[in-house]
């Protein structure tokens, strides 16, 4: 089975990663890009997505282009899972903005249009964030609602992430607060 995080940066994104690694699955958390890459570059090649990936991954997590483009995973992989991880939205545009300060080039004018266009940084994050919800929202519907967890990690407990994939094995139910902010 293939789970893919499918919510923003900032909102666990490490945290569930370490938490499927310490449990013994395989797990890619961003790596500078180098899944973005792998992934639009099948898409291009019109290749399956995951071509040419370990088989052995488990989880994907906090890879841009698997947030963008989820429901083409959710075409090609059938049985795979998505957690949609969520927090507070000021508590995360926050955090983002802290991240921004640290790292301003990895929040640099991604769609060439921020900038020029004279958007708030975090008035165009808000929007990006509920627009992104809205897509979600609308996808998984019917049967396909059952593909999806929306896990708040400001609420939620591991518990959720364990109910909602019944078929697989969690010793390890501490959940790993990484990169808090």
């Amino acid at each position: 089975m293939k789970i893919f995080q499918i919510g923003f940066n900032k909102c666990g994104t490490k945290s569930l990663s370490d938490f499927f690694s310490n449990n013994g699955y395989l797990s890619v958390h961003w790596d500078n890009y180098k899944w973005d890459n792998h992934f639009s570059k099948n898409l291009k090649e019109n290749k399956p997505l995951l071509d040419d990936t370990n088989p052995h991954v488990v989880f994907f997590s906090d890879i841009g282009f698997v947030q963008r483009q989820f429901q083409i995973f959710a075409e090609q992989y059938p049985t795979s899972k998505f957690i949609y991880n969520v927090r507070n939205i000021d508590s995360w545009l926050d955090s983002r903005e802290r991240h921004y300060k640290k790292h301003p080039l990895a929040f640099s004018d991604n769609f060439g249009f921020t900038q020029q266009a004279g958007l708030d940084r975090r008035d165009y994050w808000k929007s990006e964030w509920l627009y992104h919800k809205k897509v979600i929202e609308e996808y998984f519907v019917g049967e396909k609602s059952e593909r999806v967890l929306k896990f708040d990690i400001e609420k939620d407990g591991v518990e959720k992430l364990v109910e909602f994939l019944p078929n697989m094995e969690f010793t390890d139910l501490e959940f790993p607060h990484k990169n808090k902010g």
